[in-house]
């Protein structure tokens, strides 16, 4: 293999921007189930589509976990494991006029049992704001080659943006009472807390449910941009396991933010 991964992130990256500009209204339901229990969109299949025949094309020592159809070998002998969320936030998708945030996010992980700090490349493209974020193995960067740090000064007050996946009743019964000292919100998807935190206009980023399909370009995109990746007991989420049956309770984004969420919720 000639060229290293992240090389082959920022590709997959590009490829996604063109197919959501070129596809702008895949957004009906095929009548397939996904791997975690949900209707399909044609949005969906079509990108996981092209990722697939992308790696297939050049021909990389890797198999996939996607979330529309699961694992799948796509080498003889492979030495790498990609894992992606063809279209997180296929709800705003649906109903967001383009106005809500959607994408790609996408995880290279080393070995055949590998932990979270084993990815060596990962990304992540929204297709709303056309921002993306590329780690190359050890940094976070823009898709202008700037270097991504998430160490700023937010301080605790009602105007500090914690951006928390709610869909579940158990998100809202665990972090709903720090809406008393910190601004709770929540974007419609998990890229789009993602996409805040690397931009800054975020401090942190947290899920009590988040799956293995997602878990990766978080983790890694955050961690590599000097933010700290932690379970909500305040364990480093970078040593745990990656397993595809895994979910993964976790607070992600500005250290001294983290650090404070975690001690009011213990």
């Amino acid at each position: 293999m000639s060229k290293d991964f992240s090389y082959h992130i920022k590709t997959i990256l590009e490829l996604a921007k063109e197919t959501f500009q070129e596809n702008q209204s895949l957004n009906k339901e095929i009548g397939i189930i996904n791997v975690k229990g949900d209707e399909v969109l044609a949005m969906d299949k079509k990108m996981e589509s092209v990722i697939i025949d992308y790696l297939r094309k050049e021909k990389l020592p890797v198999s996939i976990f996607s979330e529309e159809i699961g694992f799948l070998e796509l080498h003889n002998n492979p030495t790498h494991l990609v894992v992606f969320d063809p279209l997180d936030g296929s709800t705003n998708y649906q109903i967001g006029q383009n106005l809500m945030p959607y994408g790609l996010m996408i995880a290279v992980y080393e070995g055949s049992t590998p932990k979270l700090s084993d990815i060596k490349a990962s990304g992540m493209y929204e297709v709303t704001s056309k921002r993306g974020f590329i780690f190359d193995g050890s940094t976070t960067r823009n898709l202008e080659g700037v270097q991504i740090s998430v160490n700023r000064q937010w301080g605790i007050s009602a105007k500090t943006p914690v951006h928390f996946d709610l869909y579940y009743k158990e998100a809202v019964q665990k972090f709903g009472s720090l809406a008393q000292n910190v601004h709770l919100k929540w974007g419609g998807s998990n890229i789009s807390s993602l996409l805040y935190v690397l931009s800054e206009i975020g401090a942190v980023m947290g899920s009590v449910k988040m799956r293995p399909e997602e878990i990766g370009a978080v983790a890694s995109l955050i961690n590599g941009a000097n933010g700290i990746v932690v379970d909500l007991k305040g364990n480093n989420l970078m040593n745990y396991s990656f397993g595809v049956d895994s979910i993964y309770p976790f607070i992600a984004g500005n250290k001294e933010i983290v650090r404070y969420l975690i001690k009011e919720i213990n």
